[in-house]
């Protein structure tokens, strides 16, 4: 099974669609789900190094699909996105096992630098 570098995953397909196109043109390897039960069945099928998800989502929130990303896949690095106060959902975030909080929208540079850095100490980790 190949690893890719980044699931994305958001209730709104116009920002599944602008910022897969962003990392991707940053060189990351991206797959997108639109929506938490859709993330769940893709990861049956493939691994990622990384999944960046929204908090506010219909079916089931960003840290719910944290915890159960991370019951099956501990090691894997969770970033969440949201609109909301971060104060919030800061705790139940941590409790998830996310290791990064971003507010929409989104600051670019200190954004991909979280997924480079993520991404190399995972690369490390594994070598």
């Amino acid at each position: 099974m190949n690893t890719k570098d980044i699931l994305l995953v958001d209730d709104d397909i116009n920002y599944l669609h602008l910022l897969s196109m962003l990392l991707e043109s940053e060189g990351f390897d991206v797959s997108t789900a639109l929506g938490g039960f859709k993330a769940l069945e893709t990861l049956k099928h493939n691994k990622f190094k990384m999944m960046i998800t929204d908090f506010n989502m219909p079916e089931i929130n960003g840290v719910e699909l944290a915890t159960k990303v991370k019951e099956q896949r501990s090691d894997m690095r969770i970033v969440l996105a949201t609109g909301r106060d971060l104060s919030e959902i800061a705790e139940a975030a941590a409790n998830a096992g996310i290791s990064e909080l971003f507010s929409k929208p989104i600051e670019l540079q200190r954004f991909l630098g979280v997924i480079r850095s993520s991404l190399l100490a995972r690369q490390k980790l594994c070598a």
